[in-house]
């Protein structure tokens, strides 16, 4: 069985002890290494060449955030996964559209730790559980989702995304939800708005001004 390789970075010693701590117990992880933020370069993360890197940013969260940018600019390819201090929707939405595979609060617990690393291994973008409901209600404040009629604000997020010619698929990643979950909510929303078709849906979504 091939191993998971996962590097680790971060200027607070003591968590990437624990971390490692934690990963070592794992038998399909292997720790490549783990680095300051200064020490990070691209020449070591090219050298260990690791599968996963785990980016403490709540230890020096500007320095952190700049190894960030470098590290999903030069390599598209490795997975990321952010601990941070910081679990409001503007944090989040920016280290998202910086490229980052996970988020997971410092003090996340070992078993939601593997589960992260699981899911970004699957191509799946991971929010720690107990920081994405704050999420999912900042970009639902951000783009005025409200209730009409008896469409669900989630309902209504996915007629958007569907205007804007979003496949099921990509719908479920930006909502980190699973396509099957975005299929459920079409045939729901097919069903509560009576329409027959993609043009059906999108007049209904001009009438109440939801796009």
């Amino acid at each position: 069985m091939q191993k998971i390789k996962v590097f680790l970075v971060d200027d607070a010693h003591t968590l990437v002890a624990c971390v490692e701590k934690v990963l070592s117990k794992a038998a399909n992880i292997v720790v490549a290494g783990n680095a300051t933020f200064s020490a990070a370069n691209q020449k070591l993360i090219q050298e260990k060449a690791p599968d996963i890197a785990i980016i403490n940013l709540s230890s020096n969260e500007q320095r952190g955030t700049e190894l960030l940018g470098l590290i999903t600019k030069e390599f598209p390819v490795l997975k990321v996964i952010v601990l941070s201090a910081q679990d409001d929707f503007t944090s989040i939405s920016a280290m998202l559209k910086a490229g980052i595979n996970g988020c997971l609060l410092a003090d996340v617990k070992p078993t939601e730790l593997h589960k992260a690393i699981s899911k970004v291994m699957q191509n799946e973008t991971y929010i720690q559980g107990t920081i994405a409901g704050k999420f999912i209600n900042g970009y639902q404040k951000e783009n005025h989702v409200t209730a009409i009629n008896n469409l669900s604000p989630r309902e209504i997020e996915v007629i958007r995304l569907i205007a804007k010619e979003y496949t099921s698929a990509d719908i479920g990643k930006m909502l980190f939800i699973s396509e099957h979950t975005v299929e459920t909510h079409r045939k729901n929303i097919w069903r509560k708005t009576g329409v027959k078709s993609i043009v059906g849906l999108l007049n209904f979504a001009r009438e109440h001004q939801l796009i």
